[in-house]
């Protein structure tokens, strides 16, 4: 998965904020959302991002970590701005 390319972003403080060039609709993460999006960006793996959002928030339900990276990818490929 990746951010499309009328996506434009950057990280505030520990925020994404996000525009979608093509509408000028804007979006604003939450941090663990904003942790999520960024590590999409580096090209991380799901299971790379699984393991950084346990480590980072101190979680230790793998299963649950990656059944809600899975919903908010879903979330945002339905929002166009994934693919």
């Amino acid at each position: 998965m990746k951010v499309l390319d009328n996506i434009s972003w950057k990280l505030l403080s520990d925020r994404v904020v996000a525009v979608d060039t093509s509408n000028g609709d804007y979006y604003t993460f939450n941090e663990v959302a904003s942790t999520i999006w960024v590590a999409l960006s580096e090209d991380k793996t799901i299971d790379d991002i699984v393991a950084q959002i346990m480590e980072e928030y101190d979680i230790t339900d793998a299963a649950k970590v990656r059944q809600d990276i899975d919903t908010q990818l879903a979330q945002w490929q339905d929002m166009k701005l994934i693919a």
